[in-house]
């Protein structure tokens, strides 16, 4: 199961993710991914990511840049850190210890 919350931040958009994300929950993940801006995943309470969750991060990383906007990734668990660098992921996304971080950089 994987729950999204979503803050509004003037043209930056924050989405808490809790839970798994699988193929199962990708899609609603890839649902509120916004067409503008700067996008946020808050990842302190996602606790799994399977392969097809790993694709959903990049779909909206492609999203966002094809807008013209910028994703960004931060306060991630140590497992999930350890999958995204071993799949590559970190060499595509910037990531943050945390939210400020991300917000202000």
């Amino acid at each position: 199961m994987l729950t999204i919350q979503e803050l509004k931040f003037e043209t930056t958009t924050m989405l808490v993710l809790n839970g798994r994300l699988d193929g199962q929950t990708g899609p609603s993940l890839d649902e509120v991914i916004p067409d503008a801006g700067l996008v946020v995943l808050d990842l302190s309470e996602l606790s799994y990511v399977s392969s097809a969750g790993l694709r959903s991060i990049l779909q909206a990383l492609k999203k966002t840049k094809s807008a013209g906007g910028s994703l960004r990734l931060c306060s991630i668990q140590p497992t999930v850190l350890k999958l995204l660098e071993l799949s590559g992921f970190l060499s595509l996304v910037s990531t943050y210890p945390d939210r400020e971080g991300a917000l202000n950089a």
